[in-house]
């Protein structure tokens, strides 16, 4: 009897140790989410080294989830799904009323402005001459490529205009490649992503006011402890010449902490909730 039950005891903590262990391991493991601006196939490549680099510097591990759309970005964010994600500036105001995300870093140097760009052989010139046209961006709401720009083209231009949403920031330069809209919405660092043929062929007709560039956000279900870590891992990055190169990769070549307090509070009061679109799973 006392021999079953000691087997009987030995087995349940083997299980228990290994419940433990697998918890305990689970708690090191933390998503990560890209906005796609760009393909996924390019999210992958600039932002693994990143996570890799952090991995080593924190010892946490890090698991990119790419998404398809902006919209379905909007989606994961907005039901808590990435631990930490990297999102236009007022994504940030929306993931924080929805889930609590906070911001940790952003550039120091880089601000985001929107732009609107035509074929350069166009005889398109001036906003005026969108009147009645339509448009391609991103998607409803890309930040500066899109949500900003329809709110002044509608609010202080009184351009009315068919919005077309092509996904992706290089799928919107295209459509006006293409022919298939005169103009499309954009920014200026994306544009510079873009292949010289690209650029070359389009030119730039209005631009917005400046903001803030991209954050890294956290969720508030992540420890302060793992935000501030990773948050120095990150700034620590910028001190060695491998970590410049991967920094830059990802549009944050100099990066410094942050707050929402601080920098994208104020985004709050542009009043774009009615240019915003909500998107159903």
């Amino acid at each position: 009897m006392d021999l079953k039950f000691f087997r009987y005891f030995s087995k349940l903590l083997i299980i228990l140790l290994s419940s433990t262990v697998s918890i305990s391991h689970a708690k090191d493991a933390y998503t990560w989410m890209v906005v796609p601006q760009f393909t996924g196939i390019a999210v992958h490549r600039d932002w693994s080294p990143i996570l890799q680099a952090l991995e080593k510097a924190t010892g946490y591990h890090f698991e990119l989830k790419l998404s398809k759309s902006i919209p379905e970005f909007e989606i994961a964010f907005s039901e808590g799904g990435p631990d930490f994600a990297y999102m236009n500036p007022y994504h940030s105001v929306m993931a924080r009323k929805a889930q609590g995300y906070e911001p940790i870093i952003r550039d120091n140097k880089r601000k985001l402005k929107g732009i609107l760009v035509v074929r350069k052989d166009s005889k398109v010139n001036s906003i005026q001459d969108l009147q009645g046209g339509k448009i391609a961006f991103p998607s409803p709401n890309a930040f500066a490529a899109s949500l900003y720009i329809r709110a002044l083209l509608s609010e202080q231009e009184k351009i009315k205009f068919t919005p077309i949403y092509a996904k992706t920031h290089t799928n919107s330069y295209r459509y006006v490649l293409l022919n298939k809209t005169p103009a499309s919405g954009g920014v200026f660092r994306t544009l510079k992503r873009e292949r010289s043929e690209v650029q070359n062929n389009l030119k730039v007709i209005y631009k917005t006011p400046s903001s803030p560039s991209h954050p890294i956000v956290v969720h508030k279900r992540v420890s302060s402890d793992v935000a501030i870590k990773v948050q120095k891992a990150i700034i620590s990055l910028a001190n060695t010449k491998e970590g410049k190169v991967l920094l830059k990769a990802v549009l944050i070549p100099n990066p410094i902490d942050t707050s929402f307090e601080h920098d994208y509070k104020a985004l709050q009061d542009l009043n774009l909730k009615k240019y915003v679109v909500h998107h159903a799973k």
